[in-house]
């Protein structure tokens, strides 16, 4: 059964083309109280984000419309997002891709990694770690 998420619960994203990840994950998050907003459109998220003001971003790296490199890049610019952690949930290992493309934006590594299928367990540690490191609390 999924808790109802408290008005001062932490607000997570998601960004993913993959309807059965945004679900599973969305309810992951759900029922351990976090307050979820699940996108699969990514050229369409960062005026989305901005709006929600996420306390963490979960974030696919191989998309469609706009790969998930380009999307990290426009989230560290935004003054809005730019200090939200960023965990990539992809089952491409892009982690060099994305190191390299951080270091020649100065955007800075990612909060963690997670490789689909992603593991609730894991999910659930990784988005605490990030909201535990930013000075956030956790449900």
């Amino acid at each position: 059964m999924s808790r109802a998420p408290s008005l001062h619960a932490p607000r997570v994203a998601i960004i993913d083309d993959e309807e059965d990840v945004l679900t599973f994950v969305r309810i992951a998050l759900e029922d351990a109280g976090f307050t979820v907003e699940a996108l699969d459109r990514p050229t369409e998220a960062l005026a989305t984000l901005e709006a929600f003001r996420p306390h963490v971003i979960l974030l696919d790296l191989l998309m469609p419309e706009q790969m998930g490199v380009s999307l990290y890049t426009e989230l560290r610019a935004s003054p809005v997002l730019r200090d939200v952690p960023v965990i990539i949930v992809s089952g491409l290992n892009a982690r060099d891709t994305l190191q390299e493309a951080s270091a020649a934006t100065g955007a800075g590594p990612p909060a963690g990694y997670l490789e689909k299928p992603v593991d609730a367990a894991a999910l659930l540690d990784a988005v605490r770690r990030a909201l535990s490191h930013s000075g956030r609390g956790t449900p």
